[in-house]
């Protein structure tokens, strides 16, 4: 390879990353200050759920579709097209923050779907763009640095969504929209040339539904792929029960709303540095034990959360949650990478997040009526319970060395 080209790749790649991170930061931020803002108004944690299911709600509805426009679609074009109805969303929340518009719940409800749906097909495009404009020997190195995107911009989105917050409640949306911006900027000054969309006769394929079947039978026909997506789906839904938890707990508490933003900002410190781990713990333990003890992990997290208000223990644990969190993401991503065939890569990955994102929106409606109805230290208790059983049902999976031995 010449030097010219990996300088582009290089700049290229960089150009992404910064720009997706830029808008993910204003995202995360005003994930946290939709439902800070329904809480604030109506003081209900069910309608608070409500806004936080709206915005998870099209990682239910649309990862096939977004997997499927990211394996034949322009990808260039699907990118912006998201920065831009995530920008018009936004742009209408600080409308109604600051003109007080009626019915400000359910106005916060469509533009909070909105750019949660812009977010899942953004995510499923970058994630085939990182393949287009980066070598397969650096591959590893980009996936690495994709899944740690996350966890910095939840430490910084949630830290300055909430600090916002409280000085105003429309300039989370503003900083936001100005993340949208940048992050177009960045995308078209990307080198895309031909990469920018697949050869036509990869997007001449099957039918939708012929598409959605090969992304789940190649899910089903690999064991740890099929055991961990269940999984995952319902520790996600467990998780994010516990995400609104601490947010209705340090709200109604007397601190100050930053409080909020730093406690879970806390989880994307964890996660920096569980990417940083991951492989390590790896390549030594072995996947799957890896996976199994970050089940327990979780369980014994949760339990503190469940039992305490106290700012530094739920910072704490919810630190460990979140350093846990991104290790396995990053185990799995490059697990689903390696062994799922690049022209079913987008679509496969839409059926896997389908599972396990999906499972954090309806995690996030039936948290907002747990906590309406058995208070904040009953769903805790209820949240671990659910953490250990799972936990226990990851303890049965099987090795890929029991694996082999079965089929023998």
């Amino acid at each position: 390879m010449s030097e010219p080209r990996i300088i582009r790749i290089d700049r290229d790649f960089a150009l992404l990353w910064s720009g997706n991170a830029a808008s993910l930061v204003g995202f995360y931020g005003v994930r946290l200050a939709y439902p800070l803002l329904v809480l604030s108004v109506t003081h209900s944690p069910a309608l608070a759920g409500w806004v936080g299911f709206a915005v998870m709600l099209p990682s239910l509805v649309f990862q096939i579709p977004a997997g499927i426009a990211a394996d034949y679609g322009n990808r260039r074009r699907n990118l912006l097209l998201c920065q831009s109805g995530g920008l018009a969303a936004t742009c209408l929340a600080i409308a109604v923050v600051m003109f007080e518009l009626p019915n400000p719940a359910m106005l916060l409800m469509i533009t909070a779907f909105v750019e949660g749906t812009s977010y899942v097909f953004f995510e499923a495009s970058e994630l085939a763009a990182i393949r287009d404009i980066v070598d397969v020997e650096h591959r590893r190195v980009a996936l690495a640095f994709f899944e740690a995107e996350q966890p910095v911009a939840l430490v910084v989105g949630r830290a300055t969504g909430a600090a916002a917050y409280g000085v105003a409640q429309w300039l989370p949306f503003a900083m936001n929209a100005v993340s949208y911006v940048f992050c177009r900027e960045t995308l078209q000054s990307i080198q895309w040339g031909s990469a920018e969309q697949p050869p036509r006769s990869e997007r001449t394929g099957p039918g939708v539904w012929k598409l959605i079947r090969d992304g789940a039978q190649i899910i089903w026909t690999e064991p740890f792929l099929r055991t961990t997506t269940v999984i995952g789906g319902l520790s996600n839904l467990v998780i994010q029960v516990g995400l609104l938890l601490i947010m209705v707990e340090l709200e109604r508490g007397e601190g100050a709303t930053w409080t909020i933003g730093i406690v879970l900002g806390a989880a994307g410190v964890g996660g920096i540095i569980g990417s940083a781990v991951a492989s390590k713990l790896v390549k030594r333990f072995g996947r799957t034990t890896v996976y199994r003890s970050a089940l327990w992990a979780w369980t014994a997290l949760l339990l503190p959360i469940s039992l305490s208000s106290n700012p530094v223990v739920l910072a704490v644990c919810w630190f460990g949650v979140g350093g846990v969190g991104v290790m396995t993401n990053v185990l799995l991503t490059i697990f689903r990478v390696e062994v799922i065939p690049e022209k079913t890569l987008g679509r496969t990955i839409g059926t896997l997040s389908m599972v396990t994102d999906g499972s954090a929106a309806i995690g996030t409606l039936l948290a907002g009526y747990l906590l309406s109805g058995f208070g904040t230290t009953g769903t805790g208790v209820l949240l671990t319970c659910a953490m250990f059983v799972i936990a226990v049902s990851g303890s049965r999976m099987t090795t890929p060395a029991q694996q082999r031995r079965v089929r023998r």
